[in-house]
This record gives structure tokens, sequence and C-alpha cells, in this order.
């Protein structure tokens, strides 16, 4: 696989994680984003996308989750207002 289609997929797989997570957070783009972005979750997808890349998109986004849940036990917490909005739904 080229640099560029592997960057190719690692976007791809951004979006459809992106727009799978407004819809089960039942969130705005904007609150979405805002999330993805306090959180470095595209960070975190392209450093998991050897592992996200053969599983679907449900399995990814409940390690997403997961990912999220762990943060909010460290010092870098997910904040409760964050945390409402996602783990709660």
């Amino acid at each position: 696989m080229t640099a560029q289609k592997r960057k190719d997929d690692i976007f791809m797989l951004q979006v459809r994680l992106f727009r799978l997570a407004q819809l089960e957070w039942n969130l705005s783009a904007s609150e979405c984003d805002e999330i993805f972005s306090k959180y470095e979750i595209n960070d975190y997808i392209s450093t998991c996308y050897d592992i996200f890349q053969v599983q679907g998109d449900d399995t990814n986004l409940a390690d997403i989750e997961c990912y999220l849940e762990n943060r909010s036990k460290r010092s870098d917490s997910l904040s409760r207002s964050d945390a409402e909005k996602i783990l709660i739904n």
C-alpha cells in the first residue's frame, strides 16, 4: 500500500466513524467535532488504523467509547458534560 493510499484510507475511516459517532451520540456536527478535536479522536483512529481497518465500524466506535471512558479516569479526564453527551446515550 502506498503512503497516499494509507492516508486516504485513514481519512475515510475517520469520516465514517465521525458520522457514526454523531448519530449514535445524538450530537450535532459541531458538538461531535468539538469532542473529536478536544480528545484527539482522529489521532487515536490513525494510531489504531491497522486494527480498525479489519473491524466493523460499530466495534471501532465501541473502542473509541472505551478510550474516552478510560480518559475519564485519568487526570486529563473527559469533562462531565462531554461524558453525559457520549457515555450516557
